[in-house]
């Protein structure tokens, strides 16, 4: 048991990074910069956000250089999982999409929801005088339902509590119960670390 503890710990010392994965044609995960679906014409796309890239895009979007949503640090503070999702709805019909319906999975069982408004005005009033009010919130971050029209797109964050053990080697985002018209569909995206070879 000891010695499955020490190999956990020292897998997870291991430095990497998370990307977007594919499957190649020998079936081994390669790494992606977005990850796109298109379901009865809506198009998705969903790019992972390192802390540094979600910085910069807070910073674009408030106008502020604020780490609203900071990477992890260790078990105590283990930060977030940020995306970069946009929603392009090419049909006929419109969409409705509540990203608090959004779920991030784990392959060691971490089940995170999308971080709401609430949740997301609590992380940011913790900056003090500096915070973004709610309002300004929801330009830059997909914290509540939302109607798309035909025609019509959406490029925002969305934001999920990281798993408090940083054990896990592969994630999932489910997008679920979209509404395309009458018909909901869910769409899954897999992520995955990418662990650094050693020289030599």
């Amino acid at each position: 048991m000891l010695a499955l503890l020490v190999t956990a710990a020292l897998a997870a010392a291991k430095p990497y990074t998370i990307s977007a994965a594919r499957k190649d044609e020998a079936g081994k995960w390669q790494k992606a910069d977005v990850l796109e679906e298109t379901r009865l014409g809506v198009g998705f796309e969903i790019k992972f956000l390192d802390p540094a890239a979600t910085r910069a895009a807070v910073k674009t979007g408030l106008g502020k250089d604020l780490d609203l949503l900071p990477g992890r640090i260790d078990e105590h503070k283990p930060g977030f999982l940020v995306f970069v999702l946009q929603v392009n709805n090419n049909g006929q019909q419109d969409v409705y999409f509540n990203p608090t319906q959004a779920r991030l999975t784990s392959d060691h069982g971490d089940v995170e929801f999308a971080l709401d408004y609430s949740a997301l005005y609590e992380v940011a009033r913790k900056l003090g005088p500096d915070a973004p009010s709610l309002d300004e919130l929801a330009t830059i971050a997909l914290d509540r339902a939302v109607t798309i029209r035909a025609g019509g797109s959406i490029r925002k964050l969305i934001a999920f509590d990281a798993p408090r053990e940083d054990l896990y080697k592969a994630l999932e985002v489910h997008l679920c119960e979209v509404n395309i018209g009458p018909i909901s569909v869910d769409v899954v995206f897999p992520f995955r670390k990418f662990f650094e070879k050693k020289d030599g």
